[in-house]
């Protein structure tokens, strides 16, 4: 009994051991993750800090690059008055150059800044606006700003000038307190602010994102940040932020915890010990005579005699308990004798049934039954009552097997009704598929407008080439109350009937809030809310809409789900138009579309298509692609509206091989005419 008290609390203290150490880890792991989120969060607020740090030196530069004098200087080709005044607006360098990317005046003349190429000059002339960035250029992190020069509106010129970020880098290293640093993959320094210097941090960042490290018998946190790739002529474009604070104090503060938790730890475990320890001693002393008196009731001797049995904790328990197997050991000989008298009154039953069961089934197995009946029943004979009482008999196994029999019949007629059910309903289904994709086709089919040439100014031409089945897509282009043009394209995910339905849907919702004068934007809110309101099936939409007014030249945008559009200025110039970008429609009736608006070159033309058409495979596995698009439209002689859709459906027909695709495939063309 000793030995049992101390193993018990041996078992106890480990337990509680156990707990504490649990426990520990759990709080170790908590901190940790407080700590990794501490940092996560730390780290995007010295990103937040640099990106306003950033927004505030690119707002003083977009005010700053606009000084009249500046453009006034520029507008003259006075090189000596640009460099006087770039010095005083904090700028180190600008070139001015034109559509071709060709520069026309460079200050300083030996250092032109070539860090735009033709496309995106291309760009900044026609969003006729100010855009910035980050360049590596000069052995430095410096900020470029790109905005046309000249009155003339769309300008055939571009302004490019580059302004130093010591600045931002400084106000980052104050709000930290300590030193910022702006370095290249490869460890090249271009930029620094603090007291450290980057040969003293350089080999702390190399080691990871986040470290600790000693510098002149300090300890300091070291996070490095990777920023976006940057433009410029030197390096990979890979831009790292490498701060530095100083972590002394902090890490003292963390040891001394740690120790002061250790010792509570121990003194908690040692209490706990001596005390399970004197429990353990005070509660075994009176179980010992019930648990001697349960060893002899397990011996066989039923007349032990049981003390405490009057008491009421365990030991009292215990003591009534041992009663209970007495009594019930008696039980269990009275229920053995009742069950030999009723054996031969069940053998009886048993048999009755067999023989009535054994009816349902075929001659055969009805010959086999009865025959392993009389075999069971021979073996049985001259077996006492008693000797059957633990054994269900040979009787009930032959009633198993005739069962078992009864039961593969009606299995396997079961199986030949499922199957003729199933070959029956899916006929059904194949009808009624079909039924729904005839009726989806000419819903579709329905809906496509013929080609718009009736419109001075303005002409448009649709393409559809339809999928294997129906894929629910469409376009649609009318002309508004006043005067300018709409143009639509959608397709909806999936197929069916349910599609086809979406499908008139969105455009009955798009051409009626078109027709009450709203924006594209609106359009497609109120389409999103109409489609989600009633999306049973979970489908989801993606829509575009644009209006062209033929008076001002103007491109009102909005696109949810779709690629964006190509636009033709001229033969051979093929340009992506930069247009917001909204998640498709029907899932979500909380969602807000966002719209774009732009003047549109005149002449030009505008190519508007599907998702199917850019990713649809032929039978190689190889998709459309936007390159192969691009350079189709790239390499048109007339830029007519027709022109554009056949030579797209051209494309087409050779990469498919005129095979039918598994989705549609469709293309909208406008052309803006002088």
């Amino acid at each position: 009994m000793t030995g049992l008290r101390q193993r018990m609390t041996v078992a106890a203290a480990a337990v509680v051991l156990a707990v504490l150490v649990t426990a520990a880890v759990f709080a170790l792991l908590r901190i940790e993750s407080g700590a990794t989120r501490h940092a996560e969060d730390e780290g995007r607020m010295t990103l937040r800090l640099w990106e306003g740090l950033l927004d505030q030196s690119a707002a003083a530069a977009r005010v700053a690059v606009g000084d009249p004098r500046l453009t006034d200087a520029l507008e003259r080709g006075n090189a000596a008055a640009v460099a006087e005044r770039l010095g005083a607006l904090g700028f180190t360098a600008v070139t001015v150059v034109n559509g071709a990317g060709q520069t026309l005046l460079a200050v300083p003349a030996d250092q032109p800044i070539r860090l735009l190429d033709e496309r995106r000059i291309g760009q900044v002339l026609a969003r006729n606006d100010t855009q910035d960035g980050l360049v590596l250029t000069g052995g430095a992190a410096q900020l470029l700003l790109a905005r046309p020069l000249g009155a003339q509106r769309p300008a055939d010129r571009a302004l490019v000038a580059i302004r130093p970020l010591t600045g931002s880098l400084e106000a980052l290293a104050g709000v930290l307190g300590g030193s910022a640093f702006l370095v290249g993959s490869d460890g090249t320094l271009y930029g620094h602010a603090g007291p450290l210097a980057w040969a003293d941090v350089r080999p702390a960042a190399e080691r990871g994102e986040e470290v600790q490290a000693t510098i002149g018998a300090r300890g300091y946190g070291v996070r490095k940040l990777r920023l976006p790739k940057v433009a410029g002529t030197e390096g990979d474009g890979t831009l790292y932020l490498v701060t530095v604070r100083e972590t002394t104090l902090a890490a003292m503060a963390d040891s001394l915890l740690d120790s002061s938790a250790l010792l509570v730890v121990l003194m908690v475990l040692v209490a706990g010990t001596l005390g399970l320890d004197w429990y353990f001693r005070r509660v075994f002393t009176p179980v010992y005579a019930s648990m001697s008196a349960l060893s002899a009731l397990a011996a066989g001797d039923t007349g032990v005699a049981v003390l405490g049995a009057e008491r009421t904790d365990e030991a009292g328990q215990l003591a009534r308990t041992v009663e209970v197997f007495r009594s019930r050991s008696r039980a269990l000989r009275d229920a053995e004798e009742r069950r030999a008298r009723h054996w031969l009154r069940q053998q009886s039953f048993i048999r009755r049934q067999m023989l009535r069961l054994s009816e349902t089934l075929p001659e055969q197995g009805r010959r086999e039954l009865l025959a392993d009946l009389a075999r069971i029943e021979a073996a049985s004979e001259g077996r006492t009552p008693c000797a059957r009482t633990d054994d269900p008999g040979a009787l009930a196994v032959a009633f198993e097997v005739m069962a078992e029999r009864v039961r593969d019949q009606h299995t396997a007629l079961d199986g030949m009704v499922r199957q003729l059910q199933s070959a029956l309903d899916t006929r059904t289904e194949l009808v009624e598929l079909q039924k729904q994709f005839e009726i989806a086709r000419r819903m579709q089919a329905a809906i496509l407008p013929p080609d718009l040439t009736t419109a001075p100014d303005l002409e448009a031409s649709g393409l559809m080439r339809p999928a294997a089945e129906f894929d629910g897509s469409f376009y649609d282009f009318f002309l508004t109350a006043d005067g300018s043009l709409a143009v639509l394209i959608g397709q909806v995910s999936g197929g069916g009937l349910a599609a086809g339905f979406m499908t008139v849907t969105a455009r009955a919702a798009l051409r009626t809030l078109a027709a009450a004068g709203l924006g594209p934007a609106a359009c497609l809110t109120g389409a999103n809310r109409l489609l989600a309101a009633d999306n049973a099936a979970g489908l989801s939409i993606g829509l575009a809409m644009g209006i062209v007014s033929p008076r001002s030249r103007r491109l009102v945008f909005a696109a949810a789900g779709v690629p964006e559009p190509f636009l033709l200025r001229r033969f051979g110039d093929v340009v992506d138009l930069p247009v917001a970008a909204n998640p498709p429609l029907g899932l979500d009736p909380a969602m807000t579309a966002v719209e774009t608006a732009l003047d549109l070159p005149v002449p030009s033309t505008l190519v508007l298509c599907n998702g199917g058409l850019l990713d649809g495979e032929n039978r190689f596995g190889v998709a459309f692609g936007r390159a192969r698009l691009t350079g189709i439209l790239g390499n048109l002689d007339d830029l007519s509206a027709a022109s554009v859709t056949a030579a797209v459906s051209a494309g087409l027909a050779e990469h498919g091989g005129g095979a039918a695709m598994a989705v549609d495939r469709l293309c909208v063309a406008l052309r803006v005419r002088a």
